[in-house]
């Protein structure tokens, strides 16, 4: 029987070799709810975690978010926690409405999936900052279109979407909504001047 390790290895291959195929495989997987919840949480605490190691080597400055998230790890884990939330539930809800066949939980999967791999570019990216500081921002845009190519894929596939170009302009209109809402709730939260620097 292979391993956990070993398997997600080789997802991972399959995941920047063939992302579609790598849905479908993910989705066999039969993960339990539980285990799906329970990513999610590890996710938003590995996140944290690399977020706290990015601000000890590269302090957040007087910009208001940045600094509402270094104050305190636990506040932080909890706003990648609910980040991760909405993420899941706008890519079923937002793939529903447009004819999409996914599932509330298969959303939550494929969030905590997309996640782990891009934990494994923000890795990558903290030891370029200390070892090789130059290519630490090279390694940043290549993560972001990477980021960009397996959201697309994964969200065409969890929903049975042919056109990729489509899940990407509806992928970008939802991020647009999703931020402005952020940037209001922000503006709330830490008052009128956190506006001025979104």
């Amino acid at each position: 029987m292979t391993g956990l390790p070993a398997r997600i290895r080789d997802l991972a291959r399959l995941s920047l070799r063939n992302p579609r195929a790598a849905t479908r495989a993910l989705l066999a997987e039969g993960v339990p709810l539980s285990a799906r919840s329970a990513g999610l949480l590890l996710m938003a605490v590995l996140s944290t975690l690399m977020l706290q190691a990015s601000f000890a080597l590269a302090p957040p400055g007087d910009e208001p978010m940045a600094g509402f998230l270094a104050s305190s790890p636990v506040r932080t884990a909890v706003v990648q926690w609910l980040i991760l939330i909405l993420t899941a539930v706008l890519t079923y809800r937002v793939g529903r409405a447009f004819g999409g066949s996914g599932s509330l939980p298969d959303s939550l999967l494929v969030v905590v999936w997309l996640q782990l791999l891009m934990l494994g570019v923000q890795v990558l990216q903290l030891v370029a900052f200390v070892l090789i500081p130059p290519f630490a921002g090279l390694i940043g845009l290549v993560g972001f279109g990477l980021f960009l190519w397996l959201s697309v894929n994964f969200i065409a596939e969890l929903h049975g979407f042919k056109s990729l170009g489509a899940v990407f302009a509806g992928m970008i209109a939802t991020a647009f909504a999703a931020a402005l809402l952020a940037a209001l709730l922000m503006g709330l939260i830490l008052g009128p001047e956190a506006l001025s620097n979104v």
